[in-house]
């Protein structure tokens, strides 16, 4: 063990612990706003990415495949599956694996809300939305590091968590917001913690970012969502905006890369200040 500071010629180069030449990343819900805008960051960092998502998202996953290798030139592809089944999270990490050799980060960020999220919701519907949330978080989380075991090196497992998970929102006008969505997502925090310990052994490192307001595929009005609740969430938040989704890409970038590999188990907020009132 060493027990003398490194000096400035010793530091390794940020631009050299950013990069992702090299590596391969898997990214779930990547139909999604957080999930392609993700996924477009680690290609440009030089990663070789994978998108998943359902099969009724097929178009949109091969749109966002064309657009970021026309864009940064990396080898790109998607695979189909449901996060909640662990014989489809099988088959599209071992589709993913065998296309780039391992696979060396996840952003384990497929998640799903719902409208009228309220105590009185109907158990189908509580229990839809905790087979994605939290058992989809555990089946993929475990299987990519299960995977990065079986070759032999670490990696990086970021989890998509919501600030939902660490406080009771102040409702934004129109909504019920919301019983099952912050209580799995409160789950994704305490399981990173977990998970990160079960595997930290094996240089493999799990740590979850939780968004607040950030407009992205779930914020469709057209699927329901209330548009008076637009202005609502951002008056409620500090920064008396929402937030963009070029905005949610830096924090996993920076917990998938090596300049992250002291930091696991932890939980890194990106929410416009709403936490702190």
């Amino acid at each position: 063990m060493r027990t003398t500071p490194q000096t400035i010629g010793e530091l390794r180069s940020v631009y050299d612990m950013l990069s992702m030449k090299g590596k391969s990343a898997l990214v779930t819900g990547a139909a999604g706003g957080i999930g392609r805008s993700t996924a477009a960051g680690f290609a440009e960092l030089g990663a070789d990415v994978c998108l998943m998502d359902v099969p009724q998202k097929e178009n949109d996953l091969r749109q966002f495949c064309d657009e970021i290798r026309n864009r940064y030139k990396t080898r790109v592809m998607y695979v189909l599956g449901d996060v909640s089944d662990p014989g489809s999270v099988d088959a599209f990490v071992k589709e993913t694996a065998d296309a780039f050799g391992t696979i060396n980060i996840l952003h384990n960020n497929a998640g799903i809300g719902l409208a009228g999220d309220d105590s009185n919701l109907d158990i189908e519907l509580w229990n839809k939305v905790v087979a994605v949330n939290q058992t989809g978080i555990l089946l993929v989380g475990r299987a990519c590091a299960n995977l990065m075991i079986k070759n032999g090196h670490g990696g990086s497992v970021v989890n998509t968590s919501s600030m939902s998970g660490l406080i009771v929102n102040r409702k934004p006008r129109g909504t019920r917001y919301g019983i099952v969505y912050p209580a799995t997502k409160a789950a994704v925090d305490h399981m990173t913690k977990a998970m990160a310990m079960d595997y930290v052994e094996f240089g493999i490192r799990f740590n979850s970012v939780c968004y607040g307001y950030i407009i992205s595929g779930l914020h469709k009005v057209e699927a329901g969502f209330p548009p008076e609740a637009f202005e609502s969430m951002r008056d409620t938040t500090p920064m008396n905006r929402t937030g963009r989704l070029d905005e949610t890409i830096g924090c996993v970038m920076y917990l998938a890369s090596d300049l992250s590999t002291f930091a696991t188990g932890s939980t890194v907020v990106v929410d416009g200040g709403y936490c702190v009132w």
